[in-house]
C-alpha cells in the first residue's frame, strides 16, 4: 500500500459469560497492528525526511506522512514539504523543577533541512508540554523561521482508531464454527460496543478482527510537536529546544531522628521528583526551585528570561546541605542545584539527598490552644470543655542551630525512641518554605495523659460592646513526672485581665498566655477575669 501501511488489525472478543451463568460486563479486547513497508520502516529512522505533498486527491487514503507513520499536519503550504524526524536531545536535558507541577526543558537537538521549507517533529517530547511555550533557538548553523506550529497529543491506540472510524466501512473478520475467517465489510456505527452496519442489519458484540483501510489523520505514534519551518536547504543545524511542561513536580521530605531526653535531633532532607510526563529523561542536569511562582505571565518572554537570566549562586554552599548540590537564589525563590546528572524515569519517583544536620538543639512543648475566638462575648454557663494537650517540638533553622538554610515546604516525619531503645514513628507535620532565621514548629498530636477543662464561672454584660467574664482553666496530669503545659487563649482587639491566679504574657497577635507548672499524677487550677471590648 502507498500509504506505507500492509493493514491495520484490531481483534475484538464478544461479551463474556462466566462459568456459573452470570453475565460479566462486555469487554472489548483491541490488540492493535502494524504492519510496516520497508519504505515506512526507513522513515522512520531519526533525521530521515519524506515528503509531504500540500493536497490530495479528494479519494486518497488519509495516510499521516511521518517519520514515524502516524499522522499529517493540519495545514500544509503551497507545494512538497519534507517532513523531519528531529533525533532525541544529544546528550541529557537541563531541566528546572518547580515545587508547583511545572517544569523548564531545555535540551540540544540535531537536525538538517533538506529544503528551504519544512516541517520538524519533534518526538520524545512530554505529552504535557504547553506548545505555547516551546522555543527553537539555533546555537549553531543558519537561523530559521517559525511559520505555525502543531502539537499532536492524540496517539495512536485501539480506542482512537475505532473512534476515528466511526461513520466509515472497515472489513470484520468474522471466525465461522471452524473458526475460519470471512471477511465482511461493515460501516462502523459506534465505538462503543462496536456497534456495525452490515447488509442494512445492526450488530454488536461481533467476535474478530477488524481492519481499518487507512491510517487516520491527527494520529501519531507518540506526542509529537510539528514545526513549520523556513531556512537554509541541506544546512545541518545545532539547536537548543526549551518548552515548559507539567507532569514534572518535586517536594521535600524531611526525616527527624528525634532524641527527647538529649533535646536534640538530626535531620535529613530528601528532594523527592515525580515524573509522568510519558518521557524518560536520561542524565539530566537537575535543578529544583522552592518558592511561590506567579503562574500568569507572557509564555515566551518568560521563556527568554528563564533561560538566559543570570542567578547568584551561592558559593560555597552551606555545610548542612548534601555534597554535590548547592543552594541560590532567583528572583525571590530558592534554587537547588544537583551537581551530578540523574535519569527520570516515566511514571517513577526519584530521591535526592538535598540536606543533612546532626544535633541540633530542640525544643519540645506542651499546648492547649483555645479554638473558640469569641468565647468571651456571650455567657456560657454550666458548659465544660475538655481540650488535650497538643505535642509539639521546634528549632531555629540558625547557623548558630547547625542549620541555616533555606528548607522548601514538605512533610517531616518524626522518629523517637520507645523504653527499649527502638526507633518509632512518633507524627508528621507539614511545614511552609522556612527561610533562614525562622522557627520551624513541628506538631506531633496529643497527649495521652494531659488534659484541661475550660468552664466559665461568670458572665456580665457591662454594655453593647463591653463584656467582664471569669474561667477556671483546670490542667490535669496523669504522668509519673511532673510537666509544663503552656495555655493559649485568643483575645479581642482589646482585652485587659483584671484578676488571675498566675501571672500571663500578651503572646502573638491578640492572645493570652499562661505557663503553668502540673505536678505529676495531680492538676493545677488557673483563674482568671478578663474584660473584653467588642
Amino acid at each position: 500500500m502507498k500509504s506505507g501501511f500492509s493493514a491495520i488489525v484490531l481483534e475484538c472478543h464478544p461479551t463474556l459469560v462466566s462459568a456459573s451463568g452470570f453475565r460479566m460486563n462486555k469487554i472489548l479486547h483491541l490488540a492493535a497492528l502494524a504492519v510496516f513497508t520497508a519504505s515506512a520502516a526507513a522513515a522512520a529512522t531519526p533525521g530521515a525526511t519524506r515528503s509531504v505533498p500540500a493536497a490530495k486527491a479528494p479519494n486518497a487514503p488519509k495516510v499521516a506522512p511521518t517519520a514515524s507513520p502516524t499522522s499529517a499536519p493540519t495545514s500544509a503550504p503551497l507545494g512538497p514539504v519534507a517532513e523531519v524526524a528531529v533525533p532525541s536531545a544529544t546528550g541529557g536535558a537541563d531541566i528546572t523543577v518547580y515545587n508547583s507541577d511545572l517544569a523548564l526543558v531545555r535540551e540540544r537537538r540535531n537536525f538538517r533541512l533538506p529544503t528551504a521549507s519544512a516541517q520538524l517533529a519533534f518526538m520524545g517530547v512530554s505529552r504535557s508540554m504547553q506548545p505555547e511555550t516551546a522555543l527553537l533557538e539555533v546555537v549553531k548553523g543558519d537561523p530559521i523561521k517559525i511559520t505555525e506550529q502543531n502539537f499532536y497529543f492524540n496517539v495512536l491506540n485501539p480506542e482512537e482508531l475505532l473512534q476515528r472510524s466511526v461513520g466509515k466501512d472497515v472489513t470484520v473478520v468474522l471466525p465461522n464454527a471452524m473458526g475460519v475467517g470471512t471477511p465482511t465489510r461493515a460501516r462502523v456505527l459506534s465505538a462503543d460496543g462496536p456497534v456495525y452496519e452490515i447488509d442494512g442489519k445492526i450488530h454488536t458484540g461481533l467476535a474478530g478482527r477488524i481492519i481499518f483501510d487507512t491510517l487516520p489523520s491527527g494520529l501519531r505514534a507518540a506526542p509529537t510537536l510539528v514545526l513549520n519551518v523556513a531556512g537554509g536547504a541541506n544546512k545541518e543545524a545545532d539547536a537548543e529546544f526549551s518548552y515548559l511542561t507539567s507532569g514534572l513536580a518535586w517536594h521535600a521530605d524531611y526525616v527527624m531522628n528525634y532524641d527527647a531526653d538529649a533535646g536534640r535531633m538530626d535531620l535529613t532532607g530528601w528532594a523527592t521528583v515525580i515524573n509522568t510526563t510519558g518521557v524518560d529523561f536520561n542524565d539530566a542536569r537537575l535543578k529544583l526551585v522552592a518558592g511561590d511562582i506567579a503562574r500568569v505571565y507572557a509564555p515566551r518572554e518568560f521563556m527568554a528570561k528563564a533561560s538566559r537570566a543570570p542567578m547568584a549562586m551561592a558559593a560555597p554552599p552551606p555545610a548542612p546541605m548534601a555534597d554535590g548540590v548547592s543552594e541560590g537564589e532567583l528572583e525571590g525563590s530558592h534554587i537547588y542545584t544537583i551537581a551530578k546528572a540523574t535519569t527520570l524515569v516515566d511514571k517513577a519517583t526519584k530521591q535526592l539527598s538535598l540536606l543533612g544536620a546532626q544535633s541540633v538543639p530542640v525544643t519540645r512543648e506542651l499546648i492547649v490552644r483555645n479554638a473558640q475566638p469569641y468565647l468571651y462575648s456571650n455567657a456560657s454557663p454550666r458548659q465544660i470543655q475538655d481540650s488535650k494537650a497538643a505535642i509539639e517540638i521546634s528549632f531555629k533553622n540558625e547557623g548558630d542551630a547547625k542549620l541555616g538554610v533555606a528548607l522548601p515546604a514538605g512533610v517531616v516525619r518524626v522518629y523517637g525512641q520507645d523504653d527499649k531503645g527502638a526507633a518509632q514513628f512518633i507524627g508528621e507535620s507539614r511545614i511552609d518554605h522556612k527561610p533562614v532565621g525562622s522557627e520551624v514548629r513541628v506538631p506531633l498530636g496529643r497527649d495521652f495523659d494531659v488534659s484541661m477543662t475550660r468552664e466559665q464561672t461568670n458572665f456580665v454584660r457591662a454594655s453593647d460592646t463591653i463584656t467582664v467574664s471569669a474561667w477556671k482553666l483546670t490542667v490535669k496530669n496523669a504522668k509519673a513526672k511532673p510537666v509544663k503545659v503552656r495555655i493559649v487563649e485568643p483575645m479581642p482587639d482589646s482585652w485587659e485581665i483584671t484578676k488571675e491566679s498566675a501571672p500571663h504574657k500578651r503572646g502573638t497577635g491578640p492572645t493570652s498566655e499562661w505557663l503553668l507548672d502540673v505536678p505529676a499524677k495531680g492538676q493545677t487550677v488557673l483563674e482568671y477575669n478578663v474584660k473584653s471590648v467588642f
